[in-house]
């Protein structure tokens, strides 16, 4: 496998985490979760793929350095392009988990504030114990050692 074979094989793989990552970000603009749940199951294969490619490309550096100028030029493009779309993907990946979180915190809260007002929980958020399970006031039989 020549130089410039291993990196027009790394700007492919490039190209389809790009298109995968956009394909991502559609979805999760959407809240399409079907759509999600496929794209999780073949984001780890593109990644795969696409380390092995670089792997491949970074192996032998000396035969690296004679790439032709042409095939350096359309590498180099593509990583700027892959990078671009990572940190956007990133982004966007990140304002959504954010978005999550603070909804889960919020029905926490809620949930925690419900139980509360009933009654059944302390407001610190421990449960209350039964008067069955309080101490008793009086020692038990076994530890009274005054037969």
């Amino acid at each position: 496998m020549t130089v410039n074979t291993r990196a027009d094989a790394l700007i492919d793989a490039m190209r389809r985490l790009t298109d995968l990552f956009q394909l991502e970000n559609d979805a999760i603009r959407k809240r399409n979760i079907p759509a999600l749940t496929a794209i999780a199951d073949k984001k780890p294969l593109l990644v795969r793929t696409y380390e092995d490619c670089v792997r491949s490309v970074k192996a032998d550096t000396e035969t690296l350095q004679l790439m032709d100028d042409e095939a350096k030029a359309r590498l180099k493009q593509a990583s700027d392009d892959f990078i671009n779309a990572t940190l956007e993907h990133a982004r966007l990946v990140r304002a959504a988990t954010q978005v999550t979180q603070s909804t889960v915190n919020t029905l926490v809260a809620a949930i925690n504030k419900a139980r509360a007002d009933d009654g059944m929980y302390t407001r610190r958020g421990g449960t209350v114990m039964p008067a069955a399970y309080a101490r008793k006031a009086t020692p038990s039989m076994a530890y009274n050692k005054s037969f």
